[in-house]
């Protein structure tokens, strides 16, 4: 076993809100033990941020992470096939990341904090959503297993930041309700 060069030093949840929606809550939930909830077609919101903290550490570059994911069953625009998940989702996370010295021959150090602690505060949203419906009456679901390789910085020539990468919301029908975010 080898360290990773990417540690979380510290995650804490912000926000947990799960809850079912009646509007979309299957009559009769699944057999948690045949059938695994597939968020195929469903909208899943993620709003990622990360932040220099200390640049100097001692052990290396310290960035601090912040993730916000939203499954909200709001009807989209231009989604053919959508799905709809059998609770709405509500769940935010900071996290504090270490760059050792070193890592940076990798990848640049804003690149390794962004992708993988971006990766680790979604595992943690997935235990958590997995660990709070597991006793609700839609049955237990999981979010997807993803990656975050599209945050990473563009090369220089094009100008792009990892902030600059996060999609724009995508568009909503007519007097579909809007999310705010905090």
């Amino acid at each position: 076993m080898k360290p990773s060069p990417v540690q979380l030093l510290r995650s804490a949840f912000k926000r947990v809100s799960i809850e079912v929606d009646d509007a979309h809550v299957p009559a009769d939930p699944p057999n948690p033990l045949t059938t695994v909830y597939m968020f195929d077609g469903v909208n899943i919101a993620t709003d990622v941020g990360i932040q220099e903290l200390d640049m100097h550490h001692e052990r290396g570059q310290i960035y601090g992470a912040v993730m916000r994911v939203i499954v909200d069953n709001t009807l989209l625009l231009d989604a053919e096939d959508q799905q709809f998940s059998p609770y709405l989702i509500d769940v935010e996370i900071s996290g504090v990341i270490l760059i050792p010295k070193g890592a940076e021959q990798l990848a640049p150090p804003k690149d390794l904090a962004t992708v993988n602690g971006a990766a680790l505060l979604w595992s943690s949203v997935r235990e958590q959503v997995l660990s709070v419906t597991a006793r609700m009456p839609a049955g237990p679901v999981m979010l997807p297993t993803v990656h975050f390789q599209d945050l990473r910085q563009a090369p220089a020539e094009n100008a792009a930041s990892a902030d600059a990468a996060v999609p724009p919301p995508p568009a909503r029908k007519k007097g579909a309700p809007k999310r705010t975010s905090q």
